[in-house]
């Protein structure tokens, strides 16, 4: 047992060590390497213990990456602290298997197909990213989402072709490694070719950037205004309808003298429908909320983008009547006319909902916080017009719709990404950093700019290639005005790069197929 904790410590370095790569700390060249202590404490014949080190360093890492959620179950729910450590603790629990099954069969296939395990592990790793039903999805490439140069790739393969290069370069070095703990001769051609594809990539990536930039100091600009406030949810939670309208009414006027085209107000700025007119209100300047916004962006000349919940009646077909919800997004042209409006397609579970509450209602009695809030239906692409009349689109992905790939494939059609979110349930943890370094990543995946604007932060601008612009820390005061390009790509990826994900899977297919035939023959020598 003693002998064990060497290898154990080992394991649990190389989980620990995924918290210092992930942001805010964000120190992406330790990715390259960090899982050499766990490929270290491997051992031959041993593939039981060593998918338990795999398990042990995956917890690890998955506990410390989603600490965050303990203190978001406090805040969406009236579920107790020691709940929301459970929570916590049942979420690495299941999301630590994938490590398991990656860092498991390390020697098993080593013994059967020599170094070729180097190129097979990999795509074990892409498989379990591909696979995973991961609530909130992490894949490992993200990670070199502010390595310019390296990531550049993202555009071609996505961000799991990133994973793959990530895992290959530790298991190349876990190779080298191993040869020298048996004093065998290394696998020079193996090494330079992992060099070569390592060093490829970079050349890629420094052309491609260097391209982009090119095309983006003479393409067609917008002037957009992040606005965002130091505001926790309890703060936001005790306004009023008119404190809160009246606040992102203030910090928008500080923003006017710079003449923005488009002023975004996030997720949830306003608690009443924007697009009422059937009341007026005093504190409104006795308008409807419709007309009021309508004014403001007439008279500002600007687009405004207004984050804010949308409830009405449906008649049921048994005549009932019920109260609906949605999280929405509404546009008010620089023409004072309500434009388009989204509806949220992915609402947050055990957030927006809680799932299976339709079937079983007393679960809305247990679990108090949640809303209940229905999908929409249509990936809206909205329209609107620069200062010289030129016409431009932009989706509205609301909160984590932003960070799955399967829908923001549906609103890649504009011509622009706006993030609109409230991180503000997550606290001042590593949420609200990890939540903007997943959706950045979409930009350069899928070719389009996004502007990101948070209730707390954090706000940005993305370029099509990846760089981040403008950026707003958590948790403080923020009404600027930046620059944002139109420029488009058309990427790799979006045309059918995303495929390479696929062929990681038929890759495991084929190499542990080739693996057990090898080993049945060896069995039979």
């Amino acid at each position: 047992m003693l002998a064990m904790l060497p290898r154990l410590f080992a394991a649990l370095l190389s989980g620990a060590l995924l918290n210092l790569v992930s942001p805010p700390v964000g120190w992406h060249w330790l990715h390259w390497f960090s899982f050499l202590p766990l490929f270290w404490a491997l051992r031959p014949g041993c593939w039981k213990t060593n998918a338990k080190l795999g398990y042990a360093a995956g917890w690890l890492g998955v506990f410390m990456l989603f600490f965050w959620l303990g203190e978001t179950v406090v805040r969406f729910s009236n579920l107790p602290w020691v709940f929301s450590m459970i929570t916590v603790v049942v979420f690495a629990t299941a999301f630590a298997i994938p490590y398991a099954l990656v860092f498991g069969p390390v020697h098993w296939l080593r013994a059967r197909i020599g170094a070729w395990w180097v190129v097979v592990v990999p795509a074990i790793q892409v498989t379990t990213e591909q696979l995973s039903p991961a609530l909130f999805p992490y894949y490992h490439g993200v990670g070199q989402y502010q390595a310019p140069w390296v990531w550049q790739l993202a555009s071609v393969t996505g961000v799991m072709g990133l994973s793959y290069l990530v895992f290959l370069t530790n298991a190349a070095l876990a190779e080298a490694m191993y040869r020298w703990r048996e004093g065998r001769a290394q696998p020079w051609r193996l090494h330079l070719g992992v060099a070569l594809v390592f060093l490829a990539n970079l050349g890629f990536g420094a052309w491609r950037h260097g391209a982009v930039e090119t095309e983006l100091a003479r393409t067609r600009t917008i002037n957009v205004a992040l606005i965002q406030q130091n505001k926790t949810m309890e703060v936001r939670m005790a306004e009023s309808v008119f404190e809160s309208i009246d606040s992102w009414v203030t910090r928008t006027a500080k923003v006017l003298p710079e003449h923005p085209d488009l002023v975004i107000w996030p997720e949830g700025s306003v608690h009443v429908n924007p697009d009422m007119t059937r009341r007026r209100f005093k504190k409104l300047g006795r308008r409807s909320p419709r007309v009021f916004f309508e004014s403001l962006a007439k008279e500002g000349g600007f687009h405004l983008l207004v984050g804010g919940g949308t409830r009405g009646r449906t008649r049921m077909p048994g005549g009932e009547e019920v109260i609906t919800a949605y999280n929405s997004a509404y546009s008010f042209t620089r023409d004072g006319h309500l434009g388009q409006r989204y509806d949220k397609m992915v609402p947050l579970p055990f957030g927006e909902y809680i799932p299976f509450a339709e079937t079983f209602p007393k679960l809305r009695d247990w679990i108090k916080g949640p809303g209940n809030f229905r999908a929409g239906e249509v990936a809206t692409i909205f329209e609107a017009k620069d200062g010289d009349g030129n016409p431009y689109t932009y989706s509205v992905p609301i909160c984590y719709e932003a960070i799955l790939l399967g829908q923001m494939r549906k609103m890649a059609d504009a011509d622009v990404f706006v993030n609109i979110t409230n991180d503000a349930w997550f606290g001042d943890t590593a949420s609200p950093h990890q939540h903007a370094m997943l959706a950045a990543a979409m930009s350069t995946q899928f070719g389009r700019p996004m502007v990101r604007v948070a209730y707390s932060g954090i706000s940005f601008v993305v370029d099509p290639h990846g760089d981040i612009r403008s950026v707003q820390g958590p948790f403080t005061e923020a009404a600027v005005v930046t620059s944002l390009p139109l420029l488009t790509i058309d990427t790799i990826y979006r045309r059918g790069g995303w495929i390479f994900s696929w062929f990681c899977v038929l890759g495991v297919l084929v190499g542990v197929g080739v693996a057990r035939r090898r080993g049945r023959n060896q069995g039979e020598e």
